[in-house]
Protein backbone atom coordinates (compact mmCIF):
# COMPACT_ATOMS: atom_id res chain seq x y z
CA UNK A 1 0.00 0.00 0.00
CA UNK A 2 2.69 2.52 0.96
CA UNK A 3 2.26 6.15 1.94
CA UNK A 4 -0.26 8.41 0.32
CA UNK A 5 0.33 10.80 -1.84
CA UNK A 6 0.43 13.66 0.01
CA UNK A 7 2.98 12.52 2.43
CA UNK A 8 5.29 11.46 -1.10
CA UNK A 9 4.01 14.96 -2.57
CA UNK A 10 6.13 16.44 0.65
CA UNK A 11 3.62 18.10 3.09
CA UNK A 12 3.94 16.75 6.66
CA UNK A 13 1.02 16.35 8.97
CA UNK A 14 0.97 19.16 11.66
CA UNK A 15 0.81 18.88 15.36
CA UNK A 16 -2.24 21.17 15.59
CA UNK A 17 -5.59 21.30 13.84
CA UNK A 18 -6.02 23.69 11.26
CA UNK A 19 -9.42 24.15 11.78
CA UNK A 20 -9.95 24.60 15.96
CA UNK A 21 -6.20 25.11 16.78
CA UNK A 22 -6.03 22.04 19.16
CA UNK A 23 -2.48 20.63 19.66
CA UNK A 24 -0.67 17.58 20.45
CA UNK A 25 2.09 16.02 20.37
CA UNK A 26 0.56 13.24 19.24
CA UNK A 27 0.21 12.54 15.45
CA UNK A 28 -1.76 10.02 15.36
CA UNK A 29 -4.62 12.13 16.71
CA UNK A 30 -4.81 14.10 13.48
CA UNK A 31 -5.57 13.12 9.75
CA UNK A 32 -5.19 15.23 6.04
CA UNK A 33 -7.98 16.40 4.71
CA UNK A 34 -8.57 17.70 0.83
CA UNK A 35 -10.05 20.77 0.83
CA UNK A 36 -11.57 20.07 -2.37
CA UNK A 37 -12.13 16.08 -1.75
CA UNK A 38 -9.84 15.24 -4.53
CA UNK A 39 -7.19 13.18 -3.31
CA UNK A 40 -4.61 13.67 -6.21
CA UNK A 41 -4.69 17.42 -5.79
CA UNK A 42 -1.82 17.17 -3.18
CA UNK A 43 -1.04 20.86 -3.82
CA UNK A 44 0.07 22.56 -0.31
CA UNK A 45 -3.20 24.91 -0.34
CA UNK A 46 -5.71 21.88 -0.59
CA UNK A 47 -4.89 20.02 1.93
CA UNK A 48 -5.28 20.68 5.85
CA UNK A 49 -4.18 19.14 8.90
CA UNK A 50 -7.93 18.35 11.41
CA UNK A 51 -8.02 16.87 15.06
CA UNK A 52 -10.00 13.96 15.44
CA UNK A 53 -13.08 16.10 16.71
CA UNK A 54 -13.10 18.41 13.72
CA UNK A 55 -13.22 15.02 11.40
CA UNK A 56 -16.23 14.01 13.11
CA UNK A 57 -17.76 17.28 13.06
CA UNK A 58 -17.16 18.16 9.51
CA UNK A 59 -18.71 14.65 8.60
CA UNK A 60 -21.72 14.94 10.66
CA UNK A 61 -22.55 18.91 9.50
CA UNK A 62 -21.12 18.06 5.69
CA UNK A 63 -19.25 21.36 6.07
CA UNK A 64 -16.88 22.45 3.09
CA UNK A 65 -13.62 20.35 3.74
CA UNK A 66 -14.01 16.81 2.39
CA UNK A 67 -12.25 14.15 3.60
CA UNK A 68 -9.53 12.60 1.24
CA UNK A 69 -7.75 9.73 1.63
CA UNK A 70 -7.45 8.85 5.66
CA UNK A 71 -5.04 5.55 5.35
CA UNK A 72 -3.21 5.20 8.15
CA UNK A 73 -0.09 6.62 8.25
CA UNK A 74 1.48 4.87 11.35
Amino acid sequence: MGNPLWVKMGYKKKTICDRCGYNSKFAEQFNVFYVDGNPSNCNFSNLKTVCANCQRILHKLKLPWKQGDLTPDF
